[in-house]
């Protein structure tokens, strides 16, 4: 029997994870297949949202495992079934609902979960209001890799691959769709892009700005501690993000934002000027930043060498200035096998 006490301590866990990967703040860790650890990482990818998803967001965040998270503002109810097409959420109409009766939701709020409740282990229907926003984040078992082998053939090559697909069904109102994707080989790199601060201006002591590494889309992470109003431009020099005395709130209207915007944060609405929503009661906030990322080729993947140069303008109370930062090509040592 699935207990109560256990769905309230993966459901309070779940929101915890789904807090961490909105923010962008969770370190990522590859999730493997089988023994790949030596010659490369198996990841699960995301297909574009088929037109029937209009409305609906979605991220696939590898975290400690690989986590979906939705937004659902739309007037219609998503519903997400599991491999037995049993459903077991339904996200929107401002709630999400969860089958307290399904494995499924329980198999997918933590990672300690599936080891603990078995894949049979579903009872009556139980529908309950989990989450007063609609909003949710899951570790679907769908996207784990741990029981897909890698051909030698392919590890061999030394190339990225396509090895094999995944689908979650779900609904939409009454339109049944899927959320789909591939399982993808990345061959050990021989490097990597690292980002940090070179200069902080005026800011000084009243902040902590790090440069948040470990994914293919960096990140910025700022905590303030001033007295005047800090504002963050985005790309286009538009005011981005303000830190102030109430906490961290977002310009809607930033274009910045319309590219980096989590799943669950405020959206972006066209218009121009400002429109504040506040993203953080705290003084604390990490973005992606495209700015200090690097998606390029590296020539001389054995040799350290400088990617970019970058700024964030800033402007604190009435002065204008910048972050300052470079993104640095750090050459990675193959691991010695294991014999």
């Amino acid at each position: 029997m699935i207990c109560g006490k256990l769905y309230s301590r993966l459901a309070y866990a779940s929101r915890l994870f789904a807090i961490i990967g909105l923010l962008g703040m969770a370190g990522v860790i590859h999730a493997h297949g089988g023994d790949d650890s030596e010659s490369g990482d198996l990841r699960p990818v995301m297909d574009p949202l088929p037109a029937d998803l209009a409305g609906v967001r979605v991220q696939l965040r590898r975290t400690l495992a690989p986590q979906l998270l939705v937004s659902n503002d739309t007037d219609r109810v998503l519903t997400i079934f599991d491999h037995d097409a049993r459903p077991f959420l339904r996200i929107g109409h401002g709630e999400v609902q969860a089958d307290l009766g399904a494995a499924a939701f329980h198999r997918t709020n933590t990672l300690m979960a599936p080891g603990a409740i078995a894949e049979d282990a579903s009872e009556e229907a139980r529908w309950r209001t989990v989450e007063p926003e609609p909003n949710w984040g899951w570790f679907d078992l769908r996207l784990r890799t741990d029981s897909i082998d890698v051909p030698e053939t392919v590890r061999g090559h030394g190339k990225r691959a396509f090895i094999g697909a995944w689908s979650i069904p779900v609904q939409l109102g009454e339109r049944r769709s899927a959320i789909t994707g591939h399982f993808e080989f990345v061959p050990e790199p021989g490097g990597i892009p690292e980002a940090r601060i070179t200069d902080t201006g005026p800011l000084g002591e009243s902040a902590l700005v790090r440069a948040m590494n470990g994914s293919a889309r960096t990140g910025l992470f700022l905590s303030y501690r001033g007295n005047q109003p800090l504002i963050v431009h985005g790309a286009a020099d538009e005011p981005m993000l303000r830190f102030d005395s109430d906490g961290v709130a977002v310009n809607r209207h930033s274009p910045t934002w319309k590219e980096i915007a989590p799943a669950g944060a405020p959206r972006y609405q066209a218009g121009d000027g400002t429109d504040w929503a506040r993203v953080s009661s705290q003084r604390s906030y990490g973005w992606i930043d495209p700015r200090a990322g690097f998606t390029g080729t590296v020539e001389s993947a054995d040799e350290a060498s400088v990617l970019k140069r970058w700024t964030i303008p800033v402007t604190l109370g009435e002065r204008a200035s910048a972050i300052k930062g470079v993104t640095e090509w750090k050459p990675v040592e193959p691991l010695a096998s294991a014999h």
